[in-house]
């Protein structure tokens, strides 16, 4: 009796343990974007669980590792940022169409009034009054010229009660503030940092953008059409924030280093690229 007791129970922590890695174990989710017209190339997709990413080709298809309840962050300019959970039904054989709105632009209300304007932008821009800008520096205010926070930096901020660790200290030791222990149980916190991660690496590829487009082109001879998916491969670098630290040379250096890896990804077009030019 105590034998057959014991293959059962053997019997079940064998069928829970693989009940619990083939739940952690993570397949290929395809899928394509559009919106309402047509197809999105190079939209930018990431795992936050896995913190990987990828982009969509010119048919707006991809794939990325994920399991059941994988969430994923797309972007793409001009288009709303969407979170995406990955569900069972998504794998297999069916076709998963993911769409994206445009962002609107809300135009500020005018007042239509006469005026002496006269419709020459010479004349007029000097009729103008520029105003003084309003804020916290000209005011004079307590913290002006302190960065503002971000969403997510607020939303981590109260999360945690504005302490790194949100840890109080006392005479006889140290207290934690109950509000961010029913965050950690929750899980609130961790997926803010994750939210918080996202929104750094977005802000990294926009500056950038900004500054080592024309470098990107015309030194390294990057595709213009994969500016933006090089700069996503730079940013999500691990070596790359490091980097920053050490001087514009450093950076250089490694954005060059880079080019090098990126175009033996992308081989099947730079090799093609190259012998059409030689």
């Amino acid at each position: 009796m105590n034998i057959n007791k014991k293959i059962a129970t053997s019997l079940l922590l064998v069928f829970i343990i693989a009940k619990m890695s083939s739940q952690e174990k993570r397949a290929f989710f395809f899928a394509e974007i559009r919106d309402k017209f047509d197809f999105l190339p190079d939209v930018h997709i990431i795992n936050t669980q896995t913190k990987n990413g990828t982009f969509t080709n010119v048919n707006g298809e991809f794939k990325i590792n994920a399991k059941e309840n994988d969430s994923l962050s797309i972007s793409f300019v001009g288009y709303k940022n969407i979170t995406w959970v990955v569900k069972k039904q998504h794998f297999g054989i069916k076709r998963n169409v993911i769409y994206l709105e445009k962002k609107s632009i809300d135009l500020n209300e005018v007042e239509i009034r006469k005026t002496d304007l006269i419709g020459s932008l010479a004349s007029d821009s000097k009729l103008v009054k520029h105003e003084k800008q309003i804020d916290a520096e000209t005011l004079d205010l307590p913290f002006a010229g302190i960065p503002k926070l971000t969403v997510a930096e607020r939303r981590l901020y109260t999360a945690t009660n504005g302490m790194p660790s949100a840890v109080m200290f006392t005479g006889f030791g140290f207290i934690m503030s109950p509000d961010y222990m029913l965050n950690i149980i929750s899980g609130r916190i961790k997926k803010l940092r994750k939210l918080k991660d996202i929104e750094d690496l977005e802000s990294l590829v926009k500056k950038l953008k900004q500054s080592y487009t024309h470098y990107i082109i015309g030194e390294l001879n990057i595709n213009e059409d994969h500016v933006y998916q090089f700069i996503y491969f730079l940013a999500q670098d691990r070596g790359f924030k490091l980097e920053l630290q050490k001087g514009e040379f450093a950076v250089i250096e490694f954005i060059k280093s880079k080019s090098l890896e990126f175009k033996k990804l992308k081989s099947d077009f730079y090799n093609k690229n190259t012998t059409l030019g030689g």
